[in-house]
């Protein structure tokens, strides 16, 4: 099956995943400048277990809040509607991807792992660089690569054949994809991102981040986020990647560079971060 007919079928398959209804509901409201707190808020508060999710998730280290917050009220006036939103979506996603069987070479829980390592570096840089808004890069990094989810569940012999390339190839997984001329999981998760009616900004920084440092003009998130998978990707010892910045624009290069000459050990501080990151989301 090649790349147009797999797109064919993503996009005629009835069984997609679909978020909660509440989460659509809330991206919907959010596109409106003029909805009202109050009505976000009565919203949120019909899901009680996303509201005990939502406030867990406040509570963490991600926001370091010195003050417990305690309502949903409360978050909604601390934190500012985007980033309620994409805490929802954050917190909608995890609950909604769920594989359908199990495929040799692919861990799900070392997806998720670096999922949330991807999410903690974007937010991170974005906000050492303050070349994006820091809440929205990290929601971007959790779900760059959710397209593979939706190849493990239907389309396993294309996503096989993928991760046999980069075990024999040493190349990597998007590099392998373009070889086999196939629907990359960029492409694939950017279909299921407009299914849900994510935000534009995020269905594009899904769509681009293994091109994000080439189209960074147009989006400075999917320059991050692939910035930031690289990197992860090159710690973790896997295959293929080296850290390029060559056709980074000046407005995120120079203060990248700057931040990486002015502390030699940064990653390591970030290391910390990622990893309670992790066990925060295991618990989620």
């Amino acid at each position: 099956m090649n790349r147009s007919e797999m797109l064919r079928k993503i996009q005629s398959i009835d069984n997609l995943p679909t978020l909660p209804h509440i989460a659509l509901t809330v991206n919907r409201m959010l596109q409106d400048e003029e909805s009202p707190m109050e009505q976000l808020v009565a919203v949120l508060e019909k899901d009680q277990s996303l509201v005990v999710k939502l406030l867990r998730l406040v509570n963490s280290s991600f926001f370091g809040f010195k003050s417990k917050v305690q309502s949903v009220r409360h978050a909604v006036t601390l934190l500012g509607f985007n980033t309620v939103q994409n805490a929802v979506i954050t917190i909608s996603v995890m609950d909604t991807l769920k594989l359908k069987h199990d495929l040799k070479g692919f861990e799900v829980d070392r997806f998720w792992q670096h999922a949330v390592h991807v999410a903690v570096l974007s937010k991170h840089l974005a906000a050492k660089t303050r070349a994006a808004p820091a809440e929205e890069v990290f929601t971007a990094g959790l779900l760059h690569d959710i397209g593979k989810v939706v190849l493990v569940n239907f389309f396993p012999e294309q996503l096989t054949a993928v991760l046999e390339k980069v075990q024999k190839e040493g190349v990597r997984f998007a590099v392998a994809e373009q070889g086999l001329e196939i629907a990359s999981h960029s492409q694939v998760g950017s279909v299921l991102a407009q299914r849900w009616m994510l935000p534009e900004a995020l269905v594009n920084t899904i769509k681009w981040h293994h091109s994000g440092i080439q189209r960074s003009a147009q989006s400075v998130p999917a320059a991050i986020v692939e910035i930031s998978d690289t990197i992860v990707q090159i710690m973790a010892g896997a295959p293929g990647y080296a850290l390029k910045l060559d056709g980074l624009a000046d407005a995120i290069k120079a203060p990248l560079v700057a931040y990486f000459k002015s502390d030699p050990q940064w990653y390591q501080t970030v290391k910390g971060e990622m990893n309670r990151a992790c066990d925060f989301f295991k618990q989620a």
